[in-house]
């Protein structure tokens, strides 16, 4: 396999490799976001039955209220309503207080879940450019060292045709040097 093929394999395999690194960084991001969804949704839920157990409640004490209210007609009559109302206006103050309390943490979870996935995406990409990249940088030094190789091919085949001067060695159609001679010099073996 010669060099260019390897560096072409080396390139593809980098490319690859920043694919599956940005494809596993949007699922990993997907999967923060849903997790975030989810989590919030449980929490409004909670708060909603803790709410609605508080209003239960509340309304079991104003029925509680009104049955005491009944001994004392006349004056239960203007108590019971104002403990009525108050009981009703302060669990459905709770209950919006707790209400809000949710969203803002669905909020601010959600808010936290997007911010983990945009790290996660800006990871991805910032990882898939430095992969490009490198991608480059293989792709030129193998273009040099094919290019020195080729230098250094020329510079052995003038210094071989200086070594044994007169004798033409033969050479094939891309101009290789094929079958040298043994040099006067070096006995034969």
């Amino acid at each position: 396999m010669d060099a260019a093929a390897q560096v072409a394999m080396i390139v593809q395999a980098a490319e690859q490799a920043a694919e599956e690194l940005r494809l596993q960084a949007e699922q990993r991001a997907n999967e923060r976001i849903a997790e975030a969804d989810r989590a919030a949704a449980y929490r409004v839920q909670a708060a909603e039955e803790e709410a609605a157990e508080i209003l239960a409640a509340a309304q079991g004490e104003a029925a509680r209220v009104m049955a005491e209210a009944q001994a004392a007609r006349e004056q239960a009559e203007a108590e019971r309503t104002n403990l009525v109302a108050e009981a009703l206006g302060e669990a459905e103050e709770e209950a919006a207080k707790l209400r809000a309390l949710a969203r803002d943490e669905a909020r601010a979870t959600t808010t936290e879940a997007r911010a983990a996935a945009r790290e996660v995406l800006e990871d991805g990409a910032e990882l898939s450019t430095d992969l490009r990249d490198l991608s480059s940088s293989l792709r030129t030094n193998a273009e040099r060292l094919l290019r020195d190789i080729k230098l250094a091919h020329a510079a052995m085949t003038a210094r071989l045709d200086q070594v044994t001067p007169g004798a033409a060695p033969r050479r094939d159609d891309a101009g290789v040097v094929r079958d040298l001679d043994v040099p006067e010099f070096l006995p034969e073996r």
